[in-house]
């Protein structure tokens, strides 16, 4: 899954940039004529300032993007160009009120407090947004994990422009160093490029990328090299990650503006199976945080209730965490009242030959490691609510695929990951297409990946409105 950059941080930058200008002449005015929107003037028009403000900025910024190099500004740089851009819009609106007959209806001060008011607090929404705003990306959407890939002659460039670029949405995990004979450093750990580590020989690259999380990967080599590449990139789609492959594209003096993936001075071919909308991902992450509250308040109310009758039954703790793999090979611990005896896990083993799952994944219909509230709890999937603390944190979705244990992951094949490239969830496909009655688990992972490859919000929705009756049928048929 693939979330292709978007205007959403220019656009929020700049409806934030319109606040300002509103607020700043709420403050001028007031200063001068003790009112919020009149003045002892009746020709002075409050609206007709703000508008002629408004107009000449977004003006601007629709000729020419005046924060789109935001995030690279040092704050002495931020302020000139906040201060330069204000002159132009203050000397637009002039214009403008000029031609109306309306410029000498308004104060001095009220000229003269508006501007400096009105760079005084961009320049501090701007610092604040810089600050606030990587841990607001990565709370939402996370950090895309990636992974370099580059020859000896790239390796170097490639390292400084993805450093140079300071893009907060992404977190370099490692360079992967492709040499003449087609290996790297036989331990495939030691050394570094421009700070990076280096996590892994070329040999040993797809080894690297099964078990790791790792969402993207960039490759630049050398045409000598691309040849070989080929089966190593093709089985990297399998896996579900992204691939950034660089071409050469030659610069023409009279045609500069290209439209590929570009990093810095790389461009590429970015290859995904499946470009997700950002619009779509954010009414996803606003549901799953909507039905996170909601579920984390009935979690409280439970816990009050199921918490003494857990631990009537069986001594232990009254919640169950388990490391479980997500989006991409992360690791994180997933939460649920726990259902079983204190020694489950132990005891897996022994039950390991009367499993009914064809595949990676342990079932037992009749599992006498579950309590008698625990089948309750599971009959009923109230085990389950504790993961809305997961889905309020980031880890899990609503709508998803179900996260493997460790020890399932470690067994999986390059295909099998690919159901890990969407963010886990509560539910998903295979649960609604007969989720007590799946045995198999190629099953499971070909409903998965038709889930990912398919993936809408609207999906999602049908999703989890079969869920809901699918519980209510179930939990009634019991």
């Amino acid at each position: 899954m693939y979330q292709r950059k978007s205007k959403l941080q220019t656009l929020l930058i700049l409806s934030a940039d319109c606040i300002c200008i509103f607020v700043s002449l709420i403050l001028a005015n007031y200063i001068r004529n003790k009112r919020l929107f009149e003045s002892d003037n009746a020709r002075m028009d409050f609206g007709m300032l703000l508008g002629s403000c408004l107009v000449v900025y977004l003006a601007m910024n629709l000729l020419r993007n005046t924060n789109r190099n935001m995030f690279l500004r040092g704050p002495l740089h931020e302020l000139a160009g906040i201060v330069r851009n204000n002159l132009i819009m203050f000397g637009g609106a002039a214009v403008i009120l000029y031609f109306f007959n309306l410029l000498d209806a308004y104060s001095r001060l009220v000229l003269f407090l508006f501007p400096v008011f009105n760079c005084v607090l961009m320049f501090l929404v701007h610092q604040l947004w810089k600050k606030m705003m990587p841990s607001l990306y990565q709370w939402i959407f996370e950090q895309r994990k990636i992974l370099l890939v580059a020859d000896e002659e790239n390796a170097a460039a490639l390292v400084d422009t993805m450093k140079g670029m300071k893009d907060f949405s992404y977190d370099l995990t490692g360079i992967v160093l492709v040499t003449e004979g087609g290996a790297g450093d036989p331990t495939g750990t030691s050394g570094e490029i421009g700070g990076i580590p280096a996590v892994a020989d070329f040999e040993h690259l797809i080894e690297y990328c099964q078990m790791a999380s790792l969402d993207e990967v960039i490759v630049v080599v050398e045409n000598k090299r691309r040849k070989d590449m080929l089966p190593i990139l093709e089985t990297m789609a399998e896996m579900g990650i992204t691939v950034h492959y660089e071409i050469p594209v030659p610069e023409l003096a009279s045609a500069s503006q290209k439209a590929l993936s570009q990093f810095g001075s790389f461009y590429a071919v970015t290859y995904a199976n499946r470009v997700a909308p950002i619009g779509q991902l954010i009414l996803k992450r606003t549901m799953d945080l909507a039905g996170a509250l909601v579920g984390c308040v009935i979690l409280l109310i439970l816990t009050v209730f199921v918490a003494p009758l857990i631990k009537l039954e069986s001594p232990g703790p009254v919640f169950f965490a388990q490391k479980r793999v997500g989006r991409n090979g992360r690791v994180f611990k997933m939460y649920k009242f726990r259902s079983m005896y204190a020694d489950a896990e132990e005891r897996k083993k022994e039950l390991m030959a009367q499993n009914e799952m064809s595949g990676l994944m342990f079932k037992m219909e009749n599992d006498p490691r579950i309590t008698k509230v625990g089948r309750f709890l599971r009959k009923t999937s109230l085990d389950e609510f504790p993961q809305f603390l997961n889905i309020l944190k980031g880890d899990m979705s609503l709508v998803g695929t179900r996260p493997p244990t460790l020890d399932e992951f470690k067994h999986y094949s390059p295909y099998h990951k690919k159901r890990l490239s969407f963010r886990p969830g509560l539910t998903g496909m295979w649960q609604v297409s007969g989720r007590s009655d799946i045995t198999d688990f190629e099953e499971i992972v070909r409903l998965d990946v038709e889930y990912i490859d398919n993936w809408s919000f609207m999906l999602d929705v049908k999703i989890l409105l079969k869920t809901v009756l699918a519980v209510f049928k179930e939990s009634g048929a019991k």
